[in-house]
């Protein structure tokens, strides 16, 4: 019984890293497709048409 119940801690504690690992993938792809539409030249220039507007 004792082997069986350190099977499934080892088995939850794998579950438990890969879903971290899964977390930090999928925030790093997400951050860099905002952060890259964010810098897109037609945001640059649009931004820079509302700047002269409100000045």
């Amino acid at each position: 019984m004792t082997d069986n119940s350190s099977d499934f801690a080892a088995a939850k504690k794998a579950k438990y890293i890969a879903s971290i690992i899964y977390l930090l993938v999928f925030t790093f792809i997400v951050g860099g497709s905002y952060i890259n539409q964010q810098m897109t030249p037609e945001n640059q220039e649009i931004q820079n048409l509302e700047n002269k507007i409100t000045n």
